[in-house]
């Protein structure tokens, strides 16, 4: 993986300045932003696939990338149910010691039974929150190459696409926690020590923390970077019969 590529691609183009300001200032538009954004990364992610030599495209079909966008969160958000499953009936549960009554040996039983199964529900949502985090790449990349989120609906080849290439995809999601936590901590730091200082140093955070919009947008390309990478590299998954 040419993760040193992934890092420095943004800021081989030419353009990039305007191109990532535009990014940034597009996510201010609530919803719409945020779509686009995603949209705009399955392009990156078909350009590096593609081995294209500047694979940041521009703004031009906007429409299209929050179509794209959409369609990709939609199948996350399909994915994301069974979370609901594990993590909506935790809070009934804690409902039943009232159903105790003064009855204080019920009550009692009842919350240690509550506590056990909330705390295996949390177990199992923890577990399937790790599963769809290397997950949300391949969605990624199968609606990127086909273009359809029927493609990202097909489970089996979704899972069989995950296991085949599961290396390079934690490698890709540590990587991309690695850079948020460092951008965050740069960004809190001197927001931090600009807030001590006063009215100067208030205006300048303040003026620092808008940059984390486009710190925001470029680990979002950094990411779709990567994950081109790996779509590049992957062997094709057969559909099953």
């Amino acid at each position: 993986m040419e993760i040193g590529k992934a890092l420095s691609f943004v800021f081989e183009d030419e353009e990039w300045v305007s191109k990532l300001l535009l990014g940034s200032a597009i996510l201010l538009i609530p919803i719409f932003g945020v779509f686009a954004l995603m949209g705009y990364a399955i392009a990156i992610v078909r350009n590096v696939k593609a081995n294209a030599p500047r694979p940041l495209p521009d703004w031009a079909d906007l429409g299209q990338y929050f179509m794209d966008g959409l369609m990709f969160w939609v199948a996350t958000l399909l994915y994301s149910l069974p979370l609901l499953i594990f993590i909506c009936p935790v809070v009934f549960i804690w409902l039943l010691p009232a159903l105790a009554g003064e009855e204080e040996d019920l009550v009692t039983i009842l919350a240690g039974i509550s506590g056990v199964v909330s705390l295996g529900l949390g177990c199992l949502a923890l577990v399937y929150g790790l599963l769809l985090a290397l997950l949300t790449p391949v969605l990624q990349i199968r609606y990127a190459e086909s273009g359809e989120i029927g493609a990202c609906l097909r489970f089996g080849e979704v899972f069989r696409y995950l296991f085949a290439n599961v290396g390079s995809i934690i490698i890709s999601q540590i990587l991309l926690w690695v850079a948020g936590m460092v951008i965050g901590t740069v960004v809190s730091v001197f927001v931090g020590v600009l807030g001590i200082i006063p009215i100067c140093g208030w205006i300048m955070a303040g003026v620092l923390s808008l940059l984390m919009l486009p710190a925001g947008a470029w680990l979002t390309l950094f990411s779709a970077h990567l994950y081109g990478q790996i779509a590049r590299q992957a062997a094709p998954v057969s559909p099953a019969f």
